[in-house]
């Protein structure tokens, strides 16, 4: 499903030295499966997310999704490919402060289809997802934490992805709205979505197929029983 070659990128400093992020990192994610990546603060995570969804263009290297290389698209397809193909859920929710909750739903998909197809699919997003009838009308300030991250998860359903891109989607939750959202990335991997994921939590990187450390920009396979 996804296939990663020779990936590298690097920043420079104010002093204009170059901080490698990640250099020559190759991996294949096959569909269905969640591959979960941890690893400390500072080691490129977020950035190797990134490169892996198609929004940050990495130095060298190619990202293939069913052998159809993402860099080598124009900037408008490569954003499309993406609004469609991938549901990106990020650790800060991302929802927008003045649309209500279904509004948020509705946006990657705004201009693509009748309104009330769209309202309706959102609704059914949100009660899978566990957020209750009562909240769809709702500003997302009104949301807990919990809630925001569940209503970010059914806006990255809503094109009906073929791959959950995910960035620390429990980092800022409580225990009991982790074990929700850990409860829907497991059926949505029963369902045959492909993950990958991001985190900072040991227990929630076991729920995966594999997992692997990123660390000095390298990725190390280190199993799921085995951390």
């Amino acid at each position: 499903m996804i296939e990663i070659k020779y990936l590298k990128k690097t920043y420079s400093t104010i002093s204009s030295e170059k901080f490698r992020v990640f250099d020559d990192i190759s991996l294949v994610i096959h569909d269905g499966q969640w591959c979960s990546i941890i690893g400390p603060s500072g080691s490129g995570k977020t950035t190797f997310l990134n490169c892996v969804a198609g929004l940050l263009h990495p130095d060298e290297g190619e990202v293939l999704y069913e052998k159809i290389s993402i860099y080598n698209m124009k900037e408008k397809e490569r954003n499309n490919y993406r609004r469609l193909q991938i549901g990106f859920v990020f650790q800060d929710f991302k929802l927008l402060p003045h649309y209500s909750v279904l509004d948020n739903v509705i946006l990657p998909l705004y201009y693509d289809e009748p309104k009330r197809e769209l309202y309706s699919r959102a609704r059914n997003l949100l009660t899978q997802v566990g957020i209750s009838e009562d909240l769809f009308n709702r500003l997302p300030e009104g949301l807990s934490g919990g809630e925001k991250q569940r209503v970010a998860i059914a806006r990255a359903l809503m094109a009906n992805p073929k791959v959950l891109i995910c960035d620390e989607p429990t980092g800022s939750l409580d225990v009991a709205n982790r074990n929700k959202v850990l409860e829907i990335f497991l059926q949505l991997k029963q369902k045959g979505l492909t993950i990958l994921l991001v985190t900072h939590d040991e227990e929630v990187a076991k729920q995966g197929d594999v997992t692997y450390r990123l660390n000095d920009g390298q990725l190390e396979e280190v199993g799921g029983n085995k951390l």
